[in-house]
C-alpha cells in the first residue's frame, strides 16, 4: 500500500478529462501590506483535531523540516491510494501511518514527517498530521504559508459522502477565519500543479463549496 501512495493521487499525472477547469490560471502574489496581515500559526494550535500523538508511530524530524510563515494558502488533496470507506477510528490511524513513512522514504529519506497539517477520514473525524509550526510537503514549491488538508481515500474511484463534505466545508471554514486566508486562496492541488489529485469527486465538492458554501473572507 505504501508504494502505491508513492506512484498514484498527489503524486499522479493529470487527468484532463471530465475534471472541473481550475477556477484561476494562477494563485495570486501577495503584496507587502498583505503579508504584513497574514497570520503565523501559533505552536501546538488545534482546531479540535484528533492529535498525531495518538496515530503516529515516530516523531517528527525536526532538521528536515521548515518552519512555518504565516498562512496564506490552504490547498485540499486527496491520499490517492486505494479507495477507502472504513469508519473505524483504527482503520484511518493506519492509513495515516502508512502514509507517513510512505513520506519519510521520499527524496532519499529528506523528509521530516506526513506532508500534510489536517486528514479527514471517512466517518468525517479530523486528524493532525506534520504539526503547524512546521512548514508543509504537499505541493511542490509552494509549500510556503499553505496549510495542507488531505481527505483518505482516492476520490477518482469514489464519491466523497456528505459526512466527509461536512467535515471539509467545517475544516476549511475553520481555518479561513483563523488565519484570515480568503476563499480565493482556498485551492485544491491540480490547481497548482499537474496532477489529478484531488480526484473528480473531491474537486467538485471544493469548487462547490467555495462558490456557495464557505464565508468570503
Amino acid at each position: 500500500m505504501a508504494s502505491s501512495l508513492m506512484l498514484v493521487g498527489c503524486g499522479g499525472k493529470k487527468v484532463t478529462s471530465m475534471l472541473p477547469a481550475p477556477i484561476w490560471d494562477q494563485a495570486p502574489v501577495l503584496g507587502t501590506s498583505e503579508l504584513e496581515l497574514a497570520v503565523l500559526p501559533p505552536a501546538m494550535q488545534s482546531i479540535g483535531a484528533i492529535s498525531r500523538a495518538s496515530w503516529a508511530k515516530g516523531n517528527p524530524i525536526p532538521r528536515n523540516m521548515n518552519k512555518m510563515l504565516p498562512v496564506k494558502y490552504i490547498t485540499v488533496h486527496h491520499d490517492g491510494m486505494s479507495p477507502f470507506t472504513n469508519t473505524s477510528k483504527s482503520a484511518a490511524a493506519s492509513r495515516l501511518e502508512t502514509i507517513r513513512r510512505s513520506h519519510l522514504r521520499r527524496d532519499g529519506g529528506r523528509w521530516g514527517d506526513i506532508g500534510y497539517h489536517f486528514a479527514i477520514d471517512p466517518s468525517g473525524r479530523l486528524w493532525e498530521g506534520r504539526p503547524l509550526t512546521w512548514q508543509g510537503a504537499h505541493v511542490r514549491a509552494r509549500n510556503e504559508g499553505n496549510v495542507g488538508v488531505v481527505v483518505l481515500g482516492n476520490y477518482e474511484r469514489q464519491p466523497v459522502n456528505a459526512t466527509q463534505q461536512a467535515s471539509v466545508l467545517s475544516t476549511l471554514q475553520t481555518l479561513m477565519n483563523r488565519y484570515q486566508v480568503p476563499v480565493r486562496r482556498v485551492l485544491t492541488h491540480q490547481e497548482w500543479a499537474a496532477t489529478a489529485c484531488p480526484g473528480r469527486s473531491l474537486q467538485h465538492v471544493t469548487s462547490n463549496l467555495r462558490n456557495n458554501a464557505l464565508q468570503q473572507t
